[in-house]
């Protein structure tokens, strides 16, 4: 006769495991791919079995956090999904690559990393953001929140969290006021130090060569409110021509840089070629005759370019200028001009605020915002703003 404490009642897969110990205690044992083993004891098998068949329960409800990872650990998890975006082009490599970035320097060194999923609190997360807020701006504390918030709900949509899991319910965004780095504000270069600028950039040495290799580029620029990677990714197969003979330019991709995950390579970053930042980037830009200008010295100067033959910015061996490169070209000219340091993406503000400027109805501020590229919503925000002076005016005239 068999004996008792070795022998385990078979029972169907998925069902759970009952036996009786060598202490005469009744154990009711449940695996289940990804998670951890679970047992239950009773003193009599139906007590065994009752808890065994509750815990199921709650785990066909998705009522069970049933993966007992660290924060770090369900991460990994998490980059790995947004990795295979990636691999299937429904996300930006340059999204994943913020996206890792912010978990890397903001997350993982902190304690939160080694907390469980299953014991992760509001609190954790709200002592998270608060020691960020001295320290970082409203955007950086924000782009924490949102990997936290995106990462819990992927568990909840993968059954690894229950439907009650939720640790974002007492957390709090501090308010923009209150982070320790204010928002940069957009930097407007000034009319008269435009005209010096294009001057510069636009001129030659005595050879006859330019003085600045990229300063049609950055003029065209200020004539098409291009973003950096939409100027790089500039391409001869996008020009076109109406009846009359006035050009415009098609956007159709633009050039970013992101982490070179090739071990083989020894650059940290590499530039490849995508379709714009968002749908309404991909446009139809007419140029005004300084831009024309522009485009045609760069088809006259840049040799053949070693990516595609059909891109047209280059450096003299044929490779995308890398940001440090545009920027450096940028800065030499505004120390010739005597001007103070603009970033490159100034060059696209000053174009949309020079605009707006000439606007006078809503059509056109709309017209704006899709040679932008951008939102309605975001030109409004980002450019137009009244002064107390224009308010007087315009009450002074009722």
């Amino acid at each position: 006769m068999a004996n008792e404490t070795t022998v385990k009642t078979r029972r169907s897969k998925g069902d759970g495991t009952i036996f009786k110990n060598n202490k005469g205690r009744w154990i009711a044992r449940y695996n289940r791919k990804g998670m951890p083993p679970k047992e239950f004891s009773g003193k009599t098998k139906s007590e065994a079995k009752a808890k065994l068949d509750e815990y199921k329960f709650l785990v066909q409800a998705g009522e069970v956090v049933n993966m007992k990872l660290t924060v770090d650990q369900y991460a990994t998890k998490f980059l790995h999904y947004k990795s295979q975006q990636v691999i299937r082009k429904t996300l930006k490599q340059t999204a994943y690559d913020r996206t890792e970035s912010i978990f890397e320097i903001h997350i993982k060194p902190h304690p939160i990393s080694r907390i469980l999923m299953c014991n992760l609190k509001s609190a954790d997360i709200q002592a998270l953001l608060d020691e960020l807020q001295p320290n970082y701006s409203y955007s950086t504390i924000r782009k924490v929140y949102l990997f936290l918030h995106s990462m819990i709900k992927y568990g909840k949509a993968e059954k690894d969290f229950p439907k009650t899991y939720d640790p974002f319910i007492n957390v709090e965004m501090p308010d923009e006021s209150a982070v320790g780095v204010k928002t940069k504000q957009i930097q407007i270069i000034p009319d008269e130090s435009i005209e010096k600028i294009k001057e510069v950039a636009l001129s030659y040495k005595p050879d006859g060569t330019l003085s600045y290799r990229y300063g049609p580029a950055l003029v065209f620029m200020l004539n098409t409110g291009l973003r950096e990677g939409e100027m790089l990714g500039l391409s001869k197969n996008g020009i076109l021509k109406d009846d009359e003979g006035r050009k415009s330019i098609h956007i159709t991709e633009t050039v970013s840089n992101v982490k070179n995950r090739d071990k083989r390579i020894s650059k940290h970053y590499t530039q490849i070629v995508t379709p714009p930042k968002y749908p309404r980037s991909n446009r139809i830009i007419p140029l005004n005759q300084e831009a024309t200008k522009c485009l045609d010295i760069m088809l006259d100067t840049y040799g053949k370019h070693q990516v595609r033959e059909d891109f047209i910015v280059c450096t003299s061996t044929g490779n995308f200028p890398t940001s440090r490169n545009i920027q450096e070209t940028l800065d030499r000219i505004l120390r010739k001009c005597d001007l103070p340091h603009y970033g490159v993406h100034a060059l696209r503000h000053t174009f949309a605020t020079r605009l707006l400027s000439r606007t006078s109805s809503h059509q056109d501020i709309k017209a704006v915002a899709e040679l932008l590229g951008d939102d309605y919503k975001v030109v409004i925000k980002t450019y137009l703003h009244t002064d107390s002076g224009g308010k007087h005016d315009l009450v002074d005239q009722l």
